[in-house]
C-alpha cells in the first residue's frame, strides 16, 4: 500500500524497493507474491489494475 501511495504502481518497481536487501535472484518470486496481494486487494475494491500498472482505488 505504501508503494502505491508513493505512485509506484509497477510490480518490478515495488519489488526493487520493498525487497532491496534480498538477493535479486529472488525478486521474481517476490513479484509473484506482490501480485497475489494486489489481486486480493483488487477483489476487495482497494486497488485497481490496468495492464501492468496498479493504483489505489479512488
Amino acid at each position: 500500500m505504501a508503494e502505491l501511495k508513493r505512485g509506484k504502481g509497477h510490480i518490478p518497481e515495488m519489488v526493487a524497493r520493498m525487497y532491496k536487501s534480498i538477493d535479486p535472484r529472488l525478486h521474481p518470486a517476490a513479484g509473484r507474491s506482490v501480485l497475489a496481494h494486489l489481486l486480493d486487494l483488487e477483489a476487495r475494491g482497494v486497488v485497481t489494475g490496468a495492464g501492468d500498472r496498479w493504483s489505489l482505488t479512488a
